[in-house]
């Protein structure tokens, strides 16, 4: 199997951020759920907000832009908003059509909100531009050092995403600017656009742990940020409740469901390694030493798909069966603890890491690439060793998998030439320290 150098690149740097934040638990990881109010007139804009304080929800964003009412009276709807949400949060937002707002939203002296919104202090955020002009806004907060009202220093590319050091930039630049929270949305044109706003947000969280975020990859293609931007840094995720302020929101619902599961806690422990390493044997052992239940994701595809991996394989494609393990891991978050054993490739997938670390403890399993041999020679069924059944071999592709397991590991065991219940011991001793 080749390893593309970019997907190397990005394993080996973030051998440096830690996929679980050192000192955040997994229910600290998880973003609050934040719902547009988008109504034209007062009434409508306070029925959705009696609406999003029954939803479960954390927060609330009104678009000011989508107001079709007097200037004079946002002050006095912020409050009522306020009052109608109850202890869910309030974000006040003015956008401009090339901010991706409505063209209704150019009527609104857009720094007399912001300083209105500060002064007043009574929302909890307002949101401000981060290409605006920054001493402007830094101005006007300093004003009213006593106000409670946070800054959300935002940036939006509604027709493509920047390059990784670009969003880094613009981030670092809503942090410098004096915003409380840097906020970045853009298009993807293609998939690795998505995973490289999320890596980005994961180097920015790596840097200034102190400073939050939200990011979001917009549209269809952007789901999966909407979902697990979580597990790399965010910290609101934007859904929908009926409508929608931006492409490719979720509807609450959807979204709930992933994070309940996803953010429960470290209740499983995941076997990862190579094939060959003893997985399945000491999956078995820990079984009868914990009394957990034993769940192989190979086996686990297999019956779902009806056929063989090596089936999956011929017929469909290594990728198809990768996207398969990838959407596995959200119905494993919603299982009682069991013992996890993975496929040789689980890890090799950034986001597979971060899930699996965010709903168990990761444990690599480790051997000798002449046990391996010894072990796989006699079995059919390892599509990945095709005509490639010998040590050297499978040295040089333990070899290329090597720092994708080791990141992704919080326990690491040997199991050359050792009992097996002696391994599943140590395991769970290893389990319960970390």
């Amino acid at each position: 199997m080749k390893i593309s150098p970019i997907l190397l690149r990005n394993s080996l740097k973030l051998c440096v951020v830690q996929m679980c934040r050192n000192g955040d638990s997994v229910k600290n990881m998880r973003p609050k759920i934040c719902v547009p109010i988008t109504a034209p007139m007062r009434d409508g804009i306070l029925a959705q907000a009696r609406e999003a304080a029954e939803l479960p929800v954390e927060m609330a964003e009104w678009r000011v832009d989508c107001y079709a009412g007097y200037e004079r009276e946002l002050m006095s709807i912020v409050q009522e908003l306020k009052q109608s949400l109850g202890e869910k949060e309030l974000i006040v937002t003015l956008r401009t059509e090339q901010e991706g707002g409505e063209a209704n939203g150019s009527r609104f002296d857009y720094f007399a909100l912001i300083e209105q919104v500060i002064a007043q202090n009574i929302a909890d955020y307002v949101d401000v531009e981060i290409d605006r002009e920054e001493a402007a806004v830094a101005e006007r907060k300093a004003r009213y050092p006593e106000s409670r009202v946070k800054v959300i220093g935002s940036y939006h590319d509604f027709s493509a995403t920047p390059s990784e050091d670009e969003i880094v930039e613009k981030l670092t630049k809503a942090k410098e600017s004096g915003c409380d929270i840097g906020k970045f949305a853009c298009m993807p044109v293609e998939e690795g656009d998505v995973e490289r706003l999320l890596l980005a947000t994961a180097r920015m969280r790596e840097t200034f742990p102190d400073f939050p975020l939200i990011t979001m990859s917009m549209g269809k293609m952007g789901e999966k940020s909407r979902l697990y931007g979580g597990l790399y840094g965010s910290s609101v995720s934007f859904g929908s409740a009926g409508q929608t302020s931006a492409p490719g929101q979720l509807p609450v619902s959807v979204m709930k469901e992933v994070f309940d599961r996803m953010y429960a806690g470290k209740r499983h422990i995941i076997l990862i390694g190579f094939m060959g390493v003893g997985k399945s044997t000491i999956s078995a052992e820990l079984r009868r030493q914990s009394g957990r239940e034993e769940i192989d994701t190979d086996r686990w595809i297999e019956e779902k798909e009806g056929r063989s991996i090596a089936a999956v394989f011929e017929q469909e494609g290594e990728a198809y069966f990768r996207d398969r393990e990838t959407e596995m891991i959200d119905e494993l978050g919603g299982l009682a603890p069991a013992v996890i054993s993975c496929g040789g490739g689980m890890a090799l997938r950034e986001l597979n890491v971060r899930k699996l670390q965010a709903i168990g403890k990761v444990v690599l399993l480790r051997a000798e690439p002449e046990t391996i041999f010894e072990r796989v020679c006699h079995n059919t069924n390892r599509p990945i060793l095709n005509g490639n059944m010998n040590v050297e071999y499978i040295r040089e592709l333990m070899k290329k998998r090597r720092p994708f397991y080791e990141r992704a590991a919080e326990v690491q065991v040997f199991t050359d030439k050792r009992p097996i219940s002696d391994i599943a011991k140590e395991i769970l001793e290893k389990c319960r320290q970390v």
